[in-house]
């Protein structure tokens, strides 16, 4: 905002953050999503916020990390906060295969143990 005037995409931005913070909000109600993943999108839904609101504080950042576009580096570190969240998923997903592989052998092997249980009563009976 400069000067009272906010312009069409600061505009897109503050819809944007805000329209994810609720829907992550409603979704962690819902228990569709986890309380430690919320953390983070509403953590990318505030910087979100603030970088649309007050245009100074983008210029700053990206001037900070050496940036001339400062909407560049606003959408290079979006990107990067994407490719982490992509990374966690895939290593959420990764342990629960193992995590499943192992529980579907033991009870394939419970299974096993309780068939022979059955044949030997099954005999006694006999």
């Amino acid at each position: 905002m400069e000067g009272g005037h906010i312009d069409s995409i600061h505009l897109m931005g503050v819809a944007f953050s805000v329209t994810m913070m609720v829907s992550v909000f409603f979704m962690v109600r819902a228990r569709k999503l986890r309380e430690k993943y919320s953390l983070v999108w509403f953590l990318i839904g505030m910087f979100t916020l603030v970088m649309s609101v007050f245009k100074g504080m983008m210029d700053w950042f990206s001037n900070l990390i050496g940036v001339y576009y400062a909407p560049s580096a606003f959408f290079a570190i979006l990107i990067a906060s994407a490719y982490l969240l992509i990374l966690k998923t895939s290593v959420s997903i990764s342990g629960l295969k193992m995590h499943n592989k192992a529980l579907t052998q033991e009870l394939g092997l419970t299974k096993l143990k309780l068939e022979e249980l059955e044949k030997k009563l099954n005999k006694a009976d006999l």
